[in-house]
């Protein structure tokens, strides 16, 4: 059981209704072979246009051409996190859910904060279904350590933190939380996805299972993502919030200069902005809210003010996590239980149509069971998301994904009991 304590129960607070949550920084002492790349940093958003038209080339791989050899990273990293538990319940041996976000995301795509957190995949996996939750923000993003874009930050030292998080929760170690969890399954969404696909190839021992959303192992499309994003230097497009200008500093120059602006724009107080991330240049952020609907939504599937939401906590995406993006093996080791559930209209995995396949399978997602080969027919299922994009979670229809999910996970055995 969960430590029960008042000392433990203080650590969680309460959060939308049906489910206890604890949010800390958790260091993880973590190394993973990397990539090494011989590339010029873009210093204008011109030099990301031109970062981008090389990696969108067709016919050429662009980090194989940039790609001069391999180094281990190692050290000691910060990953903000969020554990969840549901509010009442009588399981005993309950399971936990890893949850890896994707791009532009941050650990709140699970848990949107939108409209009373009606698109919130946490509230349905802890309050109807109770199980336990862990998400977290992936290196580079949100409140998680960041490092330098290009040699450090890659995808497999953020499968090496994700792996050290999970072996935390099944040997009792994760902070705040007295339990060791012998089920443990992970959730991804797009390059979460890719992570926990090869989490479970690398780390086969550490989960149970894997639902792989907004994914297929087809990149044809992923350059389309790419161009579409328009991608900039985050500390340019977001400056208040990804470079080293101050909210309070552009208060103090309108006020000097710019009166009228200043009485334009209140109530906005800009000096209780939250102290900028002074990111260096390397990360990169979609242009605006139209190259954020082209990448992540369906017209007309979604509430205009989610995109709003979107487009306000973008977040960004390294030079070498874009580098090392498709870095997946072709057969995986796993064995137990997949499921894949993709969006109909998903850009970057489906050409914006899972269903185009010239007849080869039933879509583009079921095709990934060929690079399952250790997995039993009856533990694979593809699922197409009807009226739904890229960015499942802010879709109408999100929550019948979310049950979809879940009762995957139970038919296999998977529940919290």
């Amino acid at each position: 059981m969960l430590r029960s304590t008042v000392t433990a129960l203080a650590l969680f607070t309460a959060s939308a209704a049906g489910k206890r949550c604890i949010n800390q920084t958790v260091p993880v002492d973590i190394s993973a072979r990397q990539a090494v790349f011989d590339l010029d940093i873009p210093q204008t958003n011109l030099e990301v246009t031109d970062f981008v038209l090389n990696v969108t080339q067709q016919g050429r791989n662009f980090t194989d051409t940039v790609l001069i050899g391999y180094n281990t990273t190692s050290g000691t990293y910060n990953i903000s996190t969020q554990f969840c538990m549901p509010d009442s319940s009588n399981v005993t041996n309950p399971t936990v859910q890893t949850l890896t976000h994707g791009i532009g995301f941050d650990k709140t795509y699970w848990d949107v904060p939108y409209n009373n957190f009606q698109n919130s995949y946490l509230n349905v996996a802890t309050d109807q279904y109770k199980y336990c939750t862990l998400s977290f923000d992936r290196l580079g993003v949100g409140n998680s350590s960041h490092g330098e874009p290009l040699n450090e930050i890659q995808a497999f030292l953020e499968i090496a933190a994700t792996a050290q998080l999970t072996q935390m929760l099944r040997n009792g170690t994760f902070p705040g939380v007295n339990q060791t969890f012998s089920k443990v399954v992970h959730v991804g969404h797009s390059f979460g996805s890719a992570q926990t696909y090869s989490l479970a190839n690398l780390y086969p021992e550490l989960t149970d299972g894997i639902i792989l959303t907004g994914f297929s192992m087809n990149a044809s499309f992923v350059p389309f993502f790419a161009a579409g994003g328009n991608f900039q230097l985050a500390n340019r497009n977001q400056p208040l919030r990804y470079s080293n200008i101050t909210g309070q500093q552009v208060q103090t120059l309108l006020s000097m200069y710019a009166e009228p602006l200043v009485d334009y724009i209140a109530p906005i107080d800009l000096t209780t902005i939250t102290t900028p991330q002074m990111l260096p240049n390397g990360y990169l952020v979609s242009s605006n809210a139209e190259a954020n609907k082209y990448l992540f939504f369906k017209p007309k599937f979604y509430d205009a003010g989610i995109l709003t939401l979107a487009e306000a906590t973008k977040q960004p995406v390294t030079l070498g996590e874009l580098l090392t993006l498709g870095s997946l093996v072709t057969m995986n080791n796993f064995n137990g239980p997949v499921m894949v559930i993709t969006g109909d209209s998903d850009l970057p995995y489906c050409g914006s149509d899972c269903l185009a396949t010239g007849g080869a399978a039933a879509s583009i997602p079921a095709m990934v069971k060929m690079n399952f080969p250790n997995v039993a027919d009856s533990n694979f299922s593809a699922i197409i998301q009807l009226n739904t994009g890229h960015g499942i979670n802010f879709h109408y229809n999100a929550t019948g994904a979310y049950t979809v999910m879940n009762d995957f996970l139970g038919a296999k055995g998977l529940a919290s009991s």
